[in-house]
């Protein structure tokens, strides 16, 4: 199957410039990137433009900052994919290097799959150098616990055992997740439901809603916690509209009554409405 993983930006080039290092260490190396970049200057330009990410096959995907449109600029990278699966992750997530395997090993039809992140404060992940991250050391829980003591709780979870995965994945599901910063779906999928909803307005739940919509058209959904494994460089939410948050939350919680599945404003018209 063709695999593509779509990566969300807006202005924040330092951490993008990070989560791409990390892709340079896939071990699972046929995929391509679309970067979705909601309108960002051109400092999201010059960090695609390093020689340092030849190696990976990255498509930048624009449109004009118009306010948030991260569901529209989603769509976009949906419509100009010609990937059979689709792995989201968003541009301040680093993935472990075996992120993308993961995702197709576990790919399966009829589901998507999702997962969960480390967050890692930012006095530690500032003073990450590249090395850190190209040779992996910044996934050893024993290099982040001696930054701060408080990173050993995901020592489970960074502890590369197949053994209990499984098993751990199973205690601590959760029901129908879907995740913009670390979930993968079949295309074919998405586009039945026609994408994310770009009537949601401002951040929050616009993903969860996809999750709901791709359920009520039958795709079941697993959520793989301990297998799926990426490391969100925290910072403060100043975009996060609290009003806005709980709207949307009502919004997308009220699909799972009245069983929406395709909505109008989505993938199939966005090029038009660019």
């Amino acid at each position: 199957m063709k695999t593509a993983v779509v990566i969300s930006t807006y202005n924040n080039s330092e951490p993008l410039r990070k989560t791409l290092l990390g892709f340079l260490t896939q071990t699972y190396k046929d995929f391509n990137i679309l970067v979705a970049d909601d309108g960002s200057g051109d400092c999201v330009r010059d960090v695609l433009a390093a020689p340092v990410f030849d190696p990976l096959r990255i498509l930048h995907v624009w449109h004009e900052d118009r306010g948030f449109r991260l569901s529209a600029i989603r769509n976009r990278a949906i419509a100009e994919s010609t990937a059979d699966y689709l792995i989201f992750c968003d541009a301040d997530c680093i993935p472990r290097d075996d992120y993308v395997e993961s995702h197709t090993r576990h790919a399966q039809p009829n589901y998507f799959i999702a997962g969960a992140r480390i967050n890692v404060p930012a006095a530690v992940h500032q003073s990450f150098s590249d090395v850190d991250i190209l040779s992996q050391r910044a996934f050893d829980v024993d290099f982040l616990a001696a930054k701060c003591s408080a990173l050993t709780r995901y020592r489970g979870r960074l502890l590369r055992s197949s053994r209990w995965e499984n098993c751990l994945n199973l205690l601590t599901f959760r029901y129908c997740v879907f995740s913009g910063s670390n979930s993968s779906a079949w295309r074919r999928d998405l586009l039945a439901v026609n994408g994310f909803d770009e009537s949601f307005t401002g951040y929050g739940s616009e993903d969860r809603d996809i999750g709901i919509r791709l359920h009520n058209n039958g795709v079941r959904s697993r959520y793989l916690k301990f297998s799926l494994v990426q490391m969100h460089l925290d910072h403060p939410q100043s975009y996060l509209d609290p009003a806005i948050a709980a709207d949307n939350r009502r919004r997308f919680r009220s699909r799972k009554t009245d069983r929406t599945t395709r909505i109008d404003l989505g993938v199939d018209t966005v090029t038009a409405r660019a």
